[in-house]
């Protein structure tokens, strides 16, 4: 089974979108950072299949970025962030799979996360 990791401060948000999956039969594990996140992928044979990290309250989010460049060839990202940092995003050195501006409607969130996982 496919194991998403969502990421980020809004507790509300990540409790929300880890508990859909979890109804839709995703196996989904929620932490605050995305640091918390991957501290526990170790073996490569047990890599999520999507990170899923909300950027948008980082008051500094550029360590969490580096991070995400670091694994960014292992385990594909999708970045929630403000316009202000997606632009950097995506003229930096980061590649995120999908960089998702807010507002997000987490039932269409859902729906995109089944179809990228599934296929």
């Amino acid at each position: 089974m496919a194991r998403v990791l969502v990421a980020g401060t809004d507790w509300r948000f990540r409790a929300l979108v880890r508990a859909q999956l979890l109804e839709e039969g995703v196996e989904a594990e929620a932490y605050e950072t995305a640091r918390e996140a991957l501290s526990g992928v170790r073996n490569l044979n047990a890599l999520p299949a999507l990170l899923v990290v909300d950027l948008f309250d980082r008051r500094d989010p550029h360590a969490e970025l580096q991070l995400l460049a670091k694994w960014a060839s292992l385990v594909p990202a999708w970045i929630i962030a403000r316009p202000s940092l997606a632009a950097e995003i995506e003229a930096g050195e980061i590649r995120a799979e999908r960089v998702i501006y807010r507002p997000v409607d987490v039932g269409e969130l859902i729906k995109e996360i089944k179809q990228r996982i599934s296929s």
